[in-house]
């Protein structure tokens, strides 16, 4: 216990040395996983965004982004892992019936919960996030985590949003937002790109221009 408290502290204030760098720090992220969450501890900086501790099928997302306005997002409900459209992928990744909340955005836009303890606490801190959203400050992020094909990270990068980011395994040269990521190119396709994106751009640089 002791060990974890000092590690925590060691994070908050490694996080306010790099917050140094930023000219501004209330800017909201908008992910397709756990990217943002992270980014977030960098830099010690309170969540912007209800996009944090999560995931979204890449479908679901793009859909999201499509139809992005604060009324789709104000309203959230839930449903059991059973009526979930992505039964089988569970399933097939172990996560079917684990005990996480899955949430739903809109008509049927799949928000699951992943580490959060139950669908109040999701629900309480989803409200209390979307509130602090920044709409003058949005960096949407996409990756090819999440069973995206060619097609959605063509279709991501399309969308007509100035400050967009997509990671992949693999270089997609005809797209302006995409960041190749070769650690990844053999498996074909990006994991924890949270830890090892940074080699391949400048986040600080990119955080600075929203």
């Amino acid at each position: 216990m002791r060990i974890k408290f000092i590690r925590d502290i060691e994070k908050k204030i490694k996080g306010s040395i790099n917050r140094l760098i930023l000219r501004q720090t209330n800017f909201s992220i908008i992910s397709n996983n756990c990217w943002g969450t992270f980014i977030y501890k960098k830099f010690n900086l309170q969540y912007h965004s209800p996009f944090v501790n999560l995931f979204i099928f890449s479908e679901d997302y793009l859909e999201l982004l499509e139809n992005f306005t604060p009324q789709l997002i104000e309203s959230i409900r839930f449903i059991e892992h059973k009526n979930s459209k992505y039964i089988d992928r569970l399933k097939e990744q172990g996560l079917f019936g684990q005990p996480y909340p899955i949430g739903v955005i809109g008509d049927a836009i799949e928000v699951h919960f992943q580490h959060y303890k139950d669908k109040e606490d999701a629900k309480r801190k989803w409200e209390d996030r979307v509130k602090r959203i920044n709409y003058n400050k949005l960096l949407f992020k996409f990756s090819d985590s999440l069973t995206a094909s060619d097609d959605m990270i063509r279709q991501f990068d399309k969308l007509p949003y100035k400050n967009k980011i997509c990671f992949t395994a693999k270089p997609f040269s005809d797209c302006e937002s995409v960041i190749h990521l070769p650690k990844f190119f053999a498996i074909g396709k990006v994991r924890d790109e949270w830890k090892h994106s940074e080699k391949e751009y400048n986040l600080s640089a990119l955080l600075n221009t929203l």
